[in-house]
């Protein structure tokens, strides 16, 4: 389970730059099991509201730098943009093509900082181990708060910072904080993802 939990770890970090949500996690460690999970999840990643409502109006170029950003928490080089954007362009992809490649290829630093942007995610929904804590951590205000924490993350210095159990529970205790202080907000889910 924990490889597979880490298998989608990678897919939220890769195209909403955050971690899991208990519930998100929860549902689709049951669609991953199956055959073709994985390629439902990534088709649902790719069309769920809250990525479209990340990219929405982005040109292709735009949306390449995102994907980088996420996965490694820098800009895209300039001939990375152009290679994937001409194939996005020319429809020969996919944005979940980019993504899936993109984070495949990750190498040297890259691959450090999303690993570690990985892992920092899995101890995150790990540590969401209280009815109130799972319950709070949806919506828009939420996962921004966990984006944030996320994005930060560039280098080894500051994966150390993000990967601290301590440093985790206190962004969860001020996610609970900010949402019950502001009265709960509508949870968002992806599309097909039932709050179990």
């Amino acid at each position: 389970m924990a490889g597979l939990s880490t298998q989608i770890q990678d897919l939220y970090v890769a195209y909403f730059g955050r971690p899991a949500d208990y519930f998100g996690l929860q549902y689709w460690t049951g669609i991953a099991a199956t055959p073709s999970g994985f390629a439902e999840m990534v088709q649902a990643f790719a069309t769920s509201a809250e990525y479209r409502g990340m990219v929405g109006g982005m040109d292709n170029r735009a949306l390449v730098d995102t994907v980088y950003e996420h996965l490694f928490g820098r800009p895209a080089e300039t001939a990375g943009i152009d290679y994937w954007a001409g194939l996005l362009d020319s429809k020969v992809i996919s944005i979940a093509d980019v993504v899936t490649s993109v984070a495949g290829g990750a190498q040297g630093l890259d691959s450090v900082v999303f690993q570690d942007k990985v892992q920092t995610a899995d101890i995150f929904t790990d540590h969401l181990d209280q009815a109130n804590e799972r319950l709070a951590y949806t919506g828009t205000n939420a996962n921004t708060l966990a984006y944030d924490y996320l994005a930060a993350i560039k280098d080894e210095a500051s994966a150390a910072y993000a990967l601290d159990p301590a440093n985790i529970d206190a962004l969860i205790a001020k996610i609970s904080t900010v949402i019950y202080t502001a009265g709960m907000e509508e949870p968002v889910h992806l599309v097909g993802v039932q709050p179990g």
